[in-house]
C-alpha cells in the first residue's frame, strides 16, 4: 500500500493511543484495498483536508487494521473542520476508537465534547449519549450514567443500546426491579439482540423475590420476551407480534 500519510500530530497526549478497529466495520479484501485506497488519497490529494475525504480514509484505515493511521486523519480532520456536526462525528468516531481500546476515561472526554458541540445529527447525539453511558457504567458512575441512558432514550427511543445501558446503570444503583423493566423493554426494541435477556436472566437467578415484589408478573413478562426471540428466529415475529396464534 502507498505510504503517503498525514504527517503524526506532534502533541503527545493519551489520545494518540487509540488505534483500534471500529466496531461492527468488515475487514476490506485484500485485493481491493490497495485500489480503494489509491482512489481514496487521489481525492483527498485533489479536493483537500475536508470531512468527505478524511472521512472515508479514516473509515478505510480501520478497517484494514492500520488504526493508527486512521485515527491520525480523524485528528486532520477536527484541526480543518470548521462544522459543528462535522467536528461532533468526528469526536464520536475517536470516542468509539478510545472505547474498543479499553480506555473508558478518554472515552468519556470525546462523548462529552462531542456532546458540547450541540450537533442537529440526532443519530450522533444519541450514540454519543449511549456510549458516554456505557464507559460511566464501566467506571461505576452508575447515576450519571443513567441520565445519559435517558438523555439517549429521549432522542431516539427506538433503539435498544440504551435500555440495555440503563438497566446495567440500574442494577448498579441497587434499582433491580428497574433494571429488568429495562432490559425487558430492550430485548422487545430489539429482539435480535439476546444481550439485555440474558442480563435479565442473569438478575432473576440472584434477585427473583426482590423484582417479584415491585413486578408480580415478570414471569409471564420474561415468558414473553423469551417466545418473542424464539418467533423471532423462525421468522413468524410479525405474527406474534399481531396476536396471531402460533403452532
Amino acid at each position: 500500500m502507498s505510504e503517503e500519510r498525514p504527517e503524526p500530530d506532534k502533541e503527545k497526549g493519551v489520545t494518540d493511543a487509540f488505534f483500534v478497529k471500529l466496531p461492527d466495520t468488515p475487514q476490506i479484501g485484500s485485493a481491493d484495498a490497495e485500489k480503494t485506497e489509491q482512489q481514496l488519497l487521489a481525492r483527498f490529494k485533489s479536493h483537500g483536508p475536508r470531512g468527505e475525504t478524511l472521512k472515508p480514509l479514516a473509515v478505510f484505515y480501520s478497517r484494514v487494521g492500520q488504526q493508527e493511521r486512521a485515527y491520525q486523519y480523524l485528528k486532520m480532520w477536527m484541526k480543518y473542520t470548521k462544522d459543528k456536526a462535522e467536528l461532533a462525528e468526528c469526536l464520536l468516531m475517536s470516542g468509539q476508537l478510545a472505547e474498543q481500546a479499553g480506555q473508558p476515561e478518554p472515552a468519556v472526554s470525546f462523548y462529552r465534547e462531542a456532546l458540547d458541540q450541540k450537533s442537529d445529527d440526532f443519530k450522533v447525539n444519541y450514540y454519543c449519549h449511549n456510549n458516554l453511558a456505557y464507559c460511566l457504567n464501566l467506571q461505576g458512575d452508575f447515576e450519571q450514567a443513567q441520565k445519559h441512558c435517558h438523555a439517549a432514550i429521549r432522542t431516539d427511543p427506538s433503539r435498544a443500546n440504551a435500555y440495555k445501558n440503563l438497566g446495567i446503570s440500574q442494577e448498579g444503583l441497587g434499582k433491580v426491579a428497574e433494571a429488568a423493566r429495562a432490559w425487558i423493554k430492550a430485548t422487545h426494541v430489539d429482539i435480535s439482540d439476546a444481550r439485555a435477556f440474558q442480563l435479565l436472566e442473569k438478575l432473576m437467578e440472584k434477585n427473583s423475590a426482590t423484582v417479584t415484589l415491585d413486578i408480580p408478573d415478570i414471569a409471564a413478562q420474561i415468558d414473553s420476551c423469551r417466545k418473542a426471540m424464539t418467533t423471532s428466529q423462525t421468522g413468524r415475529f410479525s405474527d406474534w407480534a399481531r396476536g396471531l396464534p402460533l403452532n
